[in-house]
């Protein structure tokens, strides 16, 4: 693991662990699996990611600002409100909460700091989903 990892202070959105969605310039959402620092702005795993990971696993190039929705690049980092804020997202993120419990077969959980880190990502020794096998 690269020392610039142990010594960078994550950014607030990096460390948010309420669900969250992306908003592209044109208006099309994404609900977040997973976010991870990257030299060039951030990377990002969708939801159901495993399905089709060459369109699921996305660099958000640029500086992460804000306090909360946070930009990065052209993109926007929002928290998902689930009080009738997006019914629709939050309707796919149960849905993808409850195949996850029921059926943790079909899903790569376990691959997805090991993917990150192919991808150039700075995954800090304190990532929750870090272990001693990266």
């Amino acid at each position: 693991m690269s020392t610039l990892a142990n010594h960078l202070k994550p950014h607030k959105l990096l460390s948010m662990r309420s669900p969250l969605y992306i908003k592209y310039p044109n208006g099309e959402v994404r609900v977040i699996e997973n976010l991870f620092q990257h030299p060039q702005g951030v990377l990002y795993f969708e939801i159901f990611w495993e399905k089709d990971p060459t369109y699921s696993i996305h660099l958000i190039e640029g500086e992460i600002t804000g306090d909360g929705p946070w930009k990065v690049g052209d993109c926007s980092f929002h928290i998902l409100g689930c009080n009738h804020t997006h019914p629709q997202m939050c309707e796919m993120h149960s849905f993808w909460q409850q195949e996850l419990l029921q059926n943790p077969a079909q899903f790569r959980g376990n691959e997805i700091v090991k993917i990150a880190l192919e991808k150039g990502a700075i995954v800090p020794k304190d990532h929750p989903m870090n272990d001693a096998r990266y």
